[in-house]
């Protein structure tokens, strides 16, 4: 990765349907070249177009990021395929600290719905515990966010 794709990644973090013209005009890249580069920087996976949404304005008042602790021995890989298949989540990671197996996040239009989320997955013989913390204000969010420079 050089400059010109930095700056491409630039452009895009900003507004990722600019088109390749107008990265090309921006950058003072070639339009060829830009094109050729933005593909690579896709296939490549170093950058994701996709649309984020606004989770309110489709009725989703409550946010919720669970820690959840699993059973010695259990597979935490198999658990978290499971969980990330259901469709209430739309975060599912492993990870390592306090909660040493799963954290996941999912929102609901009513908090009664993450009891119920709750409720399954006490049922799950593999989880030992869950802590569930409700999210009231997102100050930052986004790997969007992060300045290529910083890369």
């Amino acid at each position: 990765m050089d400059e010109s794709d930095k700056k491409i990644i630039e452009l895009l973090q900003q507004d990722g349907r600019l088109e390749d013209v107008e990265i090309a005009r921006r950058t003072g890249i070639s339009h060829d070249t830009v094109k050729r580069r933005r593909k690579k920087l896709e296939e490549t996976g170093y950058i994701k177009i996709q649309a984020n949404i606004n989770p309110c304005k489709f009725g989703y008042t409550n946010v919720f990021f669970m820690g959840i602790s699993l059973i010695p021995g259990t597979d935490s890989r198999k658990i978290a395929e499971k969980l990330a298949a259901m469709k209430e989540f739309f975060f599912v990671v492993l990870s390592l600290g306090p909660t040493h197996a799963i954290v996941a996040a999912c929102f609901a239009r009513e908090q009664i719905a993450l009891n119920k989320i709750v409720e399954e997955l006490r049922t799950w013989k593999e989880i030992e515990k869950i802590e569930t913390n409700i999210i009231y204000e997102v100050l930052k969010s986004g790997y969007h966010d992060i300045p290529v420079a910083a890369l």
